[in-house]
This record gives structure tokens, sequence and C-alpha cells, in this order.
């Protein structure tokens, strides 16, 4: 009889976290709260805490700074060792889900020790659901960035809420700072059709007096419809403002967008969100006076105000293959970003594809590879790119110990300039971590 008790309330637990987040509406196209965070190779995991020493080298480091001749200074060839503590997994209630994901980096590099510095990155999602209609949904992103190779490896996959501090978009090496908090909640209208309505705001601030913070808020609201069991549409709209504190500047984006996610058999699911985004968008910028001009006022540039509206496209789409202990996942999309602190307000273009396995007993493997673009929309500056590919394994020992090592590469480049910059990491070390399945990072 005991056993029978036990064994209802799991199947009754177990019924209530499927529903967690209102209900079955078929596959999530905007996802919030905690889904997917803390996952690994598709998976929820239980908490799991690390702490390791790695050796590392960086064969490319680009501080905010210029020699004598006005030539912007490269540092190659850093080497050193890097000691990194962490959590990541979920932890669940009858009606509630926790996702955590915590990564902090100490590296001190022994041939330049000017050019150490700390890398730290948390997500925290939480889904609550109060009653059967209301679903409450929180997500938290905060943390410190000190170079961009440093976070190639470790940046978050494209969700509903991305991080407004993107290390795949960095143009210099130096530290930055972002917190950023959304949520939302989710009314269960019928057993059909939800209606999401929520906010988030953030800040960023970088140490380098040349870059530009930047912070913002924003609004936004959802409705979503069961077609059938594998198939949901809706339609997004969001209203969002940026402003830059240290110059005259500030952004209004409203954007709206048509979803649809399906099923594609038991193993693949497809997602599209498909739309348009209006922006308006005013600053400052360097023009070129006429000779005459020049001549009268005894100087060639002047500055002046700019105001400048457009209509994009906007959207994303992905498509993700789970296997019994790995995941797929193809994925694009286009927004506006507040920028990188050179570029401002953007037009960010985002795709790429990763992979991660966990099916040998003692290994996890995950490879991946990214493109990534900023178009400002005011400043009249040439677009910024970068490619990014990498690839990281543990292999679990004796004692809760696990090797672990990791490759990552980018290329930066402007386009229409000379300017073009290729850099890679390589580490490799010990980590102590507790757990029944390989560690795995990505």
């Amino acid at each position: 009889m005991k056993k029978r008790l036990i064994a209802l309330a799991c199947s009754l637990a177990s019924t209530a976290l499927a529903q967690l987040g209102g209900g079955y509406l078929g596959p999530a196209v905007l996802s919030s709260g905690a889904t997917g965070i803390g996952n690994r190779s598709g998976q929820q995991v239980d908490l799991r805490f690390f702490a390791g020493v790695n050796g590392v080298y960086d064969s490319n480091i680009q501080p905010v700074a210029i020699d004598s001749k006005g030539n912007l200074i490269t540092i190659s060839g850093l080497y050193g060792v890097e000691a990194n503590i962490g959590a990541y997994g979920t932890h669940s209630w009858r009606t509630a889900l926790l996702g955590v994901d915590y990564r902090g980096v100490f590296r001190e590099y022994a041939n330049d020790p000017t050019y150490s510095g700390i890398e730290q990155y948390l997500t925290i999602g939480y889904t609550w659901q109060e009653s059967r209609r209301l679903i409450w949904k929180a997500q938290l992103l905060g943390g410190i960035l000190d170079d961009a190779l440093g976070g190639v490896g470790f940046e978050p996959l494209v969700t509903s809420v991305n991080p407004v501090l993107s290390p795949t978009s960095l143009l210099f090496d130096s530290r930055s700072y972002y917190v950023q908090g959304g949520l939302d909640l989710t009314v269960q209208e019928t057993a059909r059709t939800s209606f999401t309505l929520g906010g988030q705001g953030f800040d960023v601030w970088r140490q380098s007096a040349a870059l530009v913070g930047a912070e913002g808020y924003s609004a936004r609201g959802n409705i979503t419809h069961r077609l059938n069991r594998n198939t949901s549409v809706g339609f997004f709209y969001q209203r969002q403002h940026f402003n830059f504190p240290k110059v005259f500047g500030e952004a209004n984006i409203d954007t709206g967008e048509i979803f649809v996610a399906t099923n594609l058999g038991r193993l693949w699911t497809f997602t599209l969100r498909g739309g348009v985004f209006h922006s308006e968008v005013s600053g400052l910028q360097t023009v070129t006076l006429s000779p005459v001009v020049a001549a009268l006022l005894g100087q060639g540039t002047s500055v002046q105000a700019y105001y400048r509206t457009d209509i994009y496209p906007s959207g994303q789409v992905s498509l993700t293959r789970k296997f019994k202990m790995a995941s797929l996942n193809f994925y694009y999309s286009q927004q506006v970003v507040p920028g990188n602190g050179v570029y401002l307000t953007s037009k960010n273009d985002l795709g790429g594809v990763t992979y991660s396995y966990t099916g040998i007993r003692k290994v996890n493997l995950s490879v991946a590879g990214g493109y990534n673009s900023l178009n400002s929309l005011g400043q009249g500056i040439p677009p910024y790119q970068t490619f990014t590919g990498g690839a990281g394994v543990t292999y679990t020992l004796p004692l809760s110990l696990h090797v672990v090592g990791r490759y990552d590469y980018l290329h930066q480049e402007i386009q229409s300039l000379a300017y073009k910059t290729n850099g890679y990491r390589v580490s490799l070390g010990l980590t102590f971590s507790p757990g029944k399945v390989p560690l795995s990072f990505w």
C-alpha cells in the first residue's frame, strides 16, 4: 500500500510539472521563466556544482588602446591559469520549477598580468503555477565580461529573453557589467488558448570611457493557440526603449510577429516567428564640412543630431532534434539590440548550430559554430560581423574529477574597412564535480 501511495504521488507530481506553464499548448515558441535554463543535451538535469583549475592560452586580445602612431594595439600569446566555479541544473516542486546556470572564471596571465580578468555569467529562471489559470514566469540575467573569447563557449542560445551583452558581438576586450530581469504572467483562458503579458529592464556599464553603456526597458504580450497536440500558433508584440547615458541618443522599437511551432514526428521540433519592426532612432554623428565652410570655421568636421525611422523584417527560426542523450539545434534570428559600446542601436543577425552529446558513459562533447552581425540603425558606419567556432569535451575520472578541454575560434571584421582579426583560445584542466553523469558545461 505504501509503495502504491508513493507511486501515485510521483505520478501526480509528474503530471503537474508537465502542465507547468499553463497546460500543454504544443511546442513552445516564446519561452520564459525556467524553460531551458540549466538543461544539458536538451534534457533537464538535477542541480550540480563544480570547481576547477585550467591552463589557458589566448592568441589575441584587443584592448581599448592605440600606439604612438594611432594604430590599435593587439596583445598576442598570453598564457596562464584560471580557476572556475559554478552550478547548473533544475529543481522542481509540485507547482514550480527553478533553472540555474552560473559560471565564474578568475584568470591570471603569467606573461602579462595586466590583462588578467574575470568572467561571471548568471541566468536564473523561475516558473510558478499559482492556479489552474495563472502562471508566473521570471528570469534574471547578469554578469561581468572581460573578453569575447572568454564567453564564446558559454553564450546562451537564442531565447525570448536574450542577453543584452553578447560576447560574440564585442569589438574590444574591455570589462563590461550587465544586469537584466523580466517577469511574465500567462493566463490560461481555455484549454487551447493562453494570453501572456510581461516586461523587462536592463542596464549595461562599461569600464572604458571610450565605450558607451546602455539602459532600457520593454513591454510585451502574446496570444498562443493550440491547433492540435503537435502545433501551436500565435501573435507577439513588443515595445522597446533604449537609452545611452554617456551620449545623446535613444531609440524606440515596435515589433509585431506571428509565430508557429510544430513537432515533426517524435524527435524534431520546428519553430518560426516572422514579422517586422519599426524603429525610431536619434543621436549625434560627425559630418564632414564643405571646403568653404571648413575654411571659414577652421575645422573640417562638425557634430550634428540625427533622427531616423526604419522598417525591417524581424523574426526567429529554429530546428531542434532531440536524441536520448543529445541535442542538435539550428537557429537564426533578426532583431534590434542596444549594441556593443561602439555600435549603438543596431539590427542584429544571429545564426548558428550547436550539438551536445552525453551518450558515452564518461564523456560529454559539445560542438558549435555561429555568425553574428551588427548593422547600426543611425550612426552611418559599416556593418560589423563575427564568425565563431568551438568544441568542448569533459571526461570523467575517479573521485568525482573530470578532465575538461575546450577550443574556441573568433573572426571579427568591419565591412568596407581594413579591420579584420582572428583569435583562438585553448584551455585544459581538472574540475571537481560529484554526480552520476558526465559533467557538461555546454
